[in-house]
């Protein structure tokens, strides 16, 4: 099993298939915990979706995929302020 880093290097080198194995990792605990913030449902799945498009475009910009988290969670709870 890779780590998280591991996959995250490899996401920067674009490949797509270390995406999808952090997306299989993370995307039924995310979907739980977005779902403890926002009960909408549509709200949910594009933040979901923001976060991982985040991580395949800025691979660079967190250190892990709990700072990718944090940045759509601000967003999902203060709509008004760019997501980041």
């Amino acid at each position: 099993m890779q780590t998280d880093q591991e996959l995250f290097e490899q996401i920067e080198l674009k490949n797509s298939h270390a995406l999808e194995l952090l997306y299989d990792r993370y995307e039924t605990s995310l979907y739980l915990l977005l779902r403890r913030v926002t009960t909408d449902e549509a709200r949910i799945q594009r933040t979901l979706a923001h976060i991982f498009k985040a991580v395949w475009t800025e691979p660079r910009r967190h250190t892990s995929i709990h700072g990718y988290v944090l940045a759509a969670i601000k967003h999902v709870q203060h709509p008004t302020q760019p997501a980041h």
